[in-house]
């Protein structure tokens, strides 16, 4: 049985959620920790909005602070998102309950979703709000969509995206409801607009320090691949068979154009639509109109990342399924093993090489060895907040920098100027310091 744990949670995506928690988890923690007026205050001048926080904070008073039990929020969350995507299946493609297992398939192993799934951040709610939102949104149950689509804006900014291709796909699709669509989008802005004005007078930073890379020619064209492993140029490893990946989606696409151009449309009278062209131009909408719009934004300030176009991934990978069921059975089963091939294997070298740095093991190492007016100096400020959640109580600093240099994409919102030092305590006061390599040293002034 200990060799059976042992395997799960060394060779599986469990191994996630057992993980130290790093930089953005922390952050995460100590943002929902604050009272509601706070997290508000704090959030308006930080990069995402207050939602996955204020449900966060509300998680925290019944389950506790542990990191499985912040982490089991997202869980939750990724669990409604498949749920969503089965409805879809069921009630909107019309597949059969076996079918459908079998296509789940192509979510539950999707690296993107289920990392995410293993995070204390926003993401699978994100995912959960967008899909649902897209879900009301065909079933033309509009008061539903409404609510839903605001969830999302407050959720994260990048749902905004989300809303702009569902607004084409009502142009295409829904022109005769002009008048109404008008209202419901109305009703969305009424509903964002507070926030919208309590951002714009809070002055969040709008400076240029942002980390996200900017795009080439390689990302360009590898994009299918990036949304459909989640994988982000910016990690430690480089994963070989994204081309190859890139290839098989852009072949996919062909086969289906190529089988279908003459009946490819879009038919201009919104009556008309047939049930299939209708949810077509759906799927368009859900994947191409997102996409496009960040990656033109890309070319002028990046904001590419798999992450912030998760629903994207949901799109695409229903997408994908709504291809493989208009072909031959001896096509459909060789290019869906292919597909479930290449995330398993993605998702294996996900877990075995994205690991999130063990910062947990030398910080209880310090905790046990501080006394009442020891303090704990890090000398990289992503190290600041994991120190905060695993030294709770205990006085952190952030050593050897000046505010000034600090990003504010660090999270920067719950980093008092008052936590820079760059002297040593006098004895018998001690400083544990946690260089970058996480070793620590423990030095004073004599």
């Amino acid at each position: 049985m200990s060799q059976f744990f042992f395997f799960i949670y060394t060779f599986t995506p469990l191994r996630f959620f057992i993980q130290s928690f790093w930089r953005d988890e922390a952050f995460s923690y100590l943002l929902a920790k604050q009272n509601i007026l706070s997290i508000l205050i704090l959030t308006a001048k930080d990069y995402n909005p207050p939602l996955y926080y204020l449900l966060l904070h509300m998680w925290i008073g019944v389950f506790g602070p542990s990191e499985i039990a912040l982490r089991t929020l997202s869980l939750l969350f990724f669990f409604g998102t498949l749920y969503v995507v089965s409805l879809f299946l069921n009630n909107i493609f019309k597949i059969s309950v076996k079918k459908t297992l079998f296509y789940l398939l192509l979510f539950v192993l999707n690296p993107l979703l289920h990392y995410y799934a293993f995070e204390a951040r926003m993401y699978t709610l994100f995912a959960f709000f967008i899909t649902l939102s897209f879900y009301y949104l065909y079933k033309r149950e509009y008061q539903k969509y409404v609510v839903v689509a605001v969830a999302g804006l407050y959720t994260h900014y990048f749902a905004a995206f989300a809303l702009l291709g569902q607004i084409l796909f009502l142009i295409l699709t829904e022109r005769n409801k002009l008048k109404k669509i008008c209202k419901m989008y109305l009703a969305i802005a009424i509903s964002y607009a507070p926030w919208i004005c309590f951002v714009v007078a809070s002055r969040p930073p709008l400076n240029n320090d942002f980390w996200i890379p900017r795009l080439d020619i390689k990302t360009v064209l590898n994009i299918p691949a990036l949304l459909f492993t989640g994988y982000e140029y910016i990690q430690s490893f480089y994963y070989v068979p994204l081309p190859i990946i890139s290839v098989l989606l852009y072949g996919i696409f062909f086969v289906f154009i190529l089988r279908n151009y003459k009946k490819i449309h879009i038919n201009l009278h919104p009556n008309k639509h047939k049930k299939n062209e209708r949810l077509g131009i759906l799927m368009c909408c859900w994947v191409i109109a997102p996409l496009l719009s960040v990656i033109l934004i890309s070319f002028i300030k990046p904001v590419f990342l798999p992450r912030y176009t998760i629903f994207i991934t949901i799109g695409l990978l229903l997408t994908l399924i709504y291809i493989l069921q208009t072909l031959p059975s001896k096509l459909l089963y060789p290019l869906m093993a292919l597909l479930l091939l290449f995330l398993g294997h993605y998702s294996f070298v996900q877990v075995i090489k994205r690991n999130k740095a063990n910062i947990k093991r030398p910080l209880l190492e310090i905790k046990k060895l501080m006394g009442k007016d020891d303090v704990i100096y890090v000398t990289h400020e992503f190290n600041f907040h994991p120190a905060q959640y695993y030294l709770d109580g205990k006085q952190v600093y952030i050593y050897g920098k000046t505010y000034g240099k600090i990003r504010s994409y660090v999270g920067k919102i719950l980093i008092p100027e008052n936590s820079i030092s760059n002297s040593l305590p006098p004895y018998p006061h001690r400083a544990f310091i946690l260089k970058d390599d996480l070793s620590y040293i423990i030095q004073a002034l004599y």
